[in-house]
């Protein structure tokens, strides 16, 4: 069983999966999700990924109890009923189903999903010739920290870029400041040194963007955290994306203008050398301590 849905204690066919009509995933959005991924029958970060989830889901006042129904067991029974080793696993949960109003009942369990599929890569060409990213205003709303499953502007952003021949979208504020992609976190590189946009309330806190930080010290790389505006943004020597779908992905074009000299460069090559070896559980490539 290749591909494989898990909802509220019942795992079976994706197709076979249905969520009530009712539910306030469906009707409002009203719900928190996660994904991460799986090598070689290892989940990646997954503490991490549960901490954020909870957070989340604390966030938006949404009760579900990690101790008495805990995560873990669930993905474990997952990849072994689906065979999977390398694999994407997506984590939903939703204040659950009552009948329609804009005011959150007390007291309905909620709705928990999860599907597990084999784990996709990116094409090649991707990897060597780098993304092209698309300027879009940032319209979503104020507390992107928390990764709710409205997102509705980042559909219709992502939609827009593909529509006009580029990777992704880049959001920026009315001010002009650099915020982050549809699903990635953004860092760029000046002088050998790297920086990434503060991790406030406007932007996802990356688990991917926090562990490939400490990818970058761990083979002496300086990494800060500070506002970027779009102007140093379109002059730095590198940018590149991390994310848990794609790792680490130099950036080559935005807004069509060439980002340094117009190819992935050596500093991104080298975060995602060391990325792929602490991630894949060889420990660091260039002298650093493993990964934790």
């Amino acid at each position: 069983m290749p591909e494989l849905a898990y909802l509220n204690g019942v795992f079976g066919p994706i197709e076979q999966a249905k969520v009530s009509i009712e539910d306030r995933g469906f009707q409002f959005g009203d719900g928190v999700y996660e994904v991460m991924v799986v090598y070689n029958g290892r989940p990646f970060l997954f503490a991490e990924h549960l901490q954020r989830l909870g957070r989340s889901a604390d966030a938006i006042g949404l009760e579900y109890d990690f101790d008495a129904h805990p995560i873990e067991p669930i993905i474990r029974e997952g990849l072994r009923r689906s065979e999977l080793h390398d694999a994407m696993v997506y984590l939903q949960i939703t204040r659950g189903a009552a009948p329609r109003s804009h005011v959150a009942p007390e007291g309905i369990t909620p709705t928990v999903v999860m599907t597990f599929k084999p784990l996709p890569t990116l094409p090649d060409e991707l990897r060597r010739q780098g993304a092209k990213l698309l300027t879009t205003p940032d319209i979503r709303w104020a507390r992107c920290s928390v990764k709710a499953i409205t997102l509705l502007p980042n559909v219709l952003a992502k939609t827009e870029a593909f529509r006009r021949g580029c990777d992704d979208a880049l959001f920026i504020s009315a001010d002009g400041e650099v915020r982050e992609c549809t699903s990635s976190n953004i860092f760029m590189a000046i002088d050998g040194a790297c920086i990434h946009p503060p991790r406030t309330e406007a932007v996802l806190h990356g688990v991917t963007q926090a562990f490939l930080v400490r990818c970058a010290r761990a083979i002496g790389i300086r990494m800060t955290e500070q506002k970027i505006d779009l102007e140093s943004l379109r002059r730095a020597d590198e940018v590149f994306l991390s994310g848990t779908a794609m790792d680490v992905l130099g950036v080559t074009l935005i807004d069509d203008q060439p980002v340094g000299t117009g190819r992935v460069g050596p500093l991104t090559q080298r975060l995602y050398r060391e990325f792929i070896a602490q991630s894949r559980g060889g420990g660091a490539s260039e002298g650093g301590s493993r990964s934790p």
